[in-house]
């Protein structure tokens, strides 16, 4: 895992992609109103929002239209394109200068105009069972705050409800890198949607920090992931940079025990609010084993 693909404070002008939206638009993504953003691939867009190796885009068909970029054979309506690896944000703009880092996290394709292809130059014949299309990605977004509060969440699969077997399913199955999940916060009180977590594990000879990520919502209060009478607050995560199952963390119990003795890793609390201090160190740790 690269350090930079980690959940670290972002530089603004080191975002993939920039984004005009309409104004009020980024108040809208901020509050969770707004989750996707649609584009259109048009040909200022496409090496930016599609995959390219060696100066080819990698397609799923052999022949590509040399005058309409943003179209391509239908395909049988799935989407022929890869999109970028690389393109992780965007910078939404508005035009009083206002701006928002947001982070990808899930891309959705759908085919727009369908037409009969005729020819380099030749203009574009809408057909509802024509053999192109144009297509539009609508990318799930999250916000990046600028200063995100960091948590510490805790598990231990000998009693939580999410079993060893879960997070296998869960590594085993991710989109974009990416898997999703929710877990219970103690400290909720600050806690917003876009701060980030560790998730550490205990009460094993695998204890350490497992995966890293971020809340998709503001904390919720739902039934007891026990069993019992009593309500707790959960988040939604979206979680990122497992390590592999049944293995021992690069971040383990006695590195973290070794590195910040201020706080007792194996015992607490799930959702504890990190000080900057120990954050700092921690994210230390996390870097290092990415190089």
């Amino acid at each position: 895992m690269k350090a930079e693909e980690k959940n670290k404070e972002v530089d603004i002008n080191e975002a993939a992609m920039s984004i005009e939206v309409n104004p009020g638009a980024i108040e809208r993504v901020r509050s969770g109103e707004v989750g996707y953003i649609t584009l259109q691939i048009c040909e200022d867009n496409q090496h930016l929002v599609l995959e390219n190796m060696d100066g080819m885009l990698i397609l799923n068909v052999d022949e590509k239209p040399t005058t309409y970029h943003s179209c391509y054979l239908y395909n049988h309506g799935e989407f022929p394109y890869f999109i970028k690896r690389s393109l992780q944000f965007l910078l939404l703009t508005e035009e009083d200068g206002k701006n928002c880092l947001v982070q990808i996290i899930g891309t959705e394709t759908e085919p727009t105009v369908r037409f009969n292809y005729q020819g380099a130059g030749l203009p574009i014949m809408p057909a509802s069972n024509g053999t192109s299309c144009i297509w539009e990605v609508s990318f799930e977004v999250l916000p990046v705050p600028e200063k995100p509060k960091k948590y510490l969440m805790r598990w231990n699969p000998a009693i939580s409800s999410f079993k060893e077997k879960d997070y296998e399913a869960c590594v085993a199955n991710m989109k974009n890198g990416m898997f999703r999940m929710n877990w219970s916060i103690y400290e909720w009180e600050e806690a917003r949607r876009g701060d980030c977590f560790y998730m550490m594990r205990v009460g094993d000879d695998k204890a350490g920090i497992v995966f890293n990520g971020q809340f998709l919502s503001d904390p919720y209060p739902s039934d007891d992931w026990a069993g019992t009478t009593k309500r707790r607050m959960y988040v939604d995560m979206v979680c990122r940079n497992p390590e592999t199952p049944g293995e021992v963390p690069f971040v383990s119990l006695e590195k973290l025990k070794a590195a910040i003795p201020s706080i007792d890793w194996g015992k607490g609390h799930s959702g504890a609010l990190l000080s900057d201090e120990v954050s700092e160190k921690l994210l230390e740790l996390w870097d290092e084993g990415s190089e």
